[in-house]
């Protein structure tokens, strides 16, 4: 009995809707690495990138304590429902069996697998610095798609550097993520503050900082305007992906207004459904480029099941 307390108590704290913001960000290194992979491949390293952001989530939660007491008591890490040894020990078990099977999937990819594990541990102290956590957290997401690609093939690191599309791709993650970022300090704003965490909406409070949420939903779509239009990037346009990209426009333009309309409070915490809906609809937007119908499927299953999951956790102080 106590074993399955634990397993729910550590998979709450995985918090699963967020499994699509790595998972998908990872499937875009797989569509644009221009290389065949077997069904199954490509399965294990999608599972090892939606575990891998579940397990950072934990391993946020136990270097967030002092803030999280304020900001998320009712999480299980908080309440004492997930014991922060076996939290620890589980987390390990769970990054040593993924680094395993990345290694043998391609030991470069192994590379990243560990510098996106460090590097969240990194964004923990990074956060308190005005918008150097918000970048940071973008790089980290960052990693995903270039260990996507690696891992789903026998490739070095050429392969990353040598993919212009990869690498355009990639930064669109991070510019996207660090929009995302922005927007999940707003539910944060008292717990950082207290825990000495100047954050850019802690370092303007969320009443000014919510005059910055239209320019930062708008940003990345204004950086792809701009490589677009100016050819510095030359993807095959086609009407899925303007379709997909206006629809995940709306969407964060939606975002930026719910956090305008009401910056601090329990809104900000059922805000955030919108926030990460955007951003993994924005990230699925680009796989129509190389392959229409699945940017549809995953568009689609993307806006049902972030909805659905974020909708299990209705607690907005867990």
């Amino acid at each position: 009995m106590k074993v399955v307390k634990f397993i729910k108590a550590y998979i709450k704290s995985m918090r699963p809707y967020l499994f699509l913001v790595t998972g998908i960000a990872g499937w875009l290194g797989i569509a644009f690495s221009n290389l065949q992979a077997g069904i199954l491949r490509q399965i294990i390293v999608l599972v090892i990138l939606f575990i891998s952001g579940g397990i950072n989530q934990v391993i946020n939660d136990i270097l967030g304590l002092k803030e999280d007491r304020i900001n998320a008591p009712h999480r299980p890490i908080i309440l004492g429902e997930l014991n922060i040894k076996y939290a620890l020990i589980t987390t390990f078990l769970f990054f040593l069996l993924g680094g395993i099977i990345t290694y043998f999937l391609n030991p470069y990819a192994l590379i990243l697998y560990f510098i996106g594990y460090v590097f969240n541990i990194i964004y923990e102290y990074f956060k308190g610095i005005p918008l150097l956590g918000n970048i940071w957290f973008g790089i980290l997401m960052g990693i995903c798609p270039l260990y996507g690609a690696l891992a789903i093939s026998q490739e070095n690191f050429m392969i990353i550097f040598s993919n212009k599309d990869l690498l355009f791709v990639s930064l669109f993650v991070v510019l996207i993520c660090s929009t995302m970022c922005f927007f999940t300090y707003f539910k944060d704003y008292q717990g950082d503050k207290l825990a000495g965490k100047k954050t850019l909406v802690v370092l303007l409070s969320p009443a000014k900082a919510k005059f910055l949420n239209f320019i930062m939903s708008t940003f990345p779509f204004i950086i792809l305007f701009v490589i677009l239009y100016y050819k510095i990037w030359q993807p095959g346009i086609n009407l899925y992906f303007l379709i997909f990209i206006g629809i995940s426009f709306i969407i964060l333009q939606y975002t930026a207004f719910l956090y305008f309309k009401n910056p601090q409070g329990e809104k900000t915490y059922y805000s955030l459904k919108w926030n990460f809906t955007g951003t993994v609809l924005f990230k699925s937007s680009f796989i129509a480029l190389v392959n229409p119908l699945l940017s549809m499927m995953i568009f689609i299953s993307g806006f049902i099941l972030v909805g659905y999951l974020f909708s299990i956790c209705k607690d907005p102080l867990a």
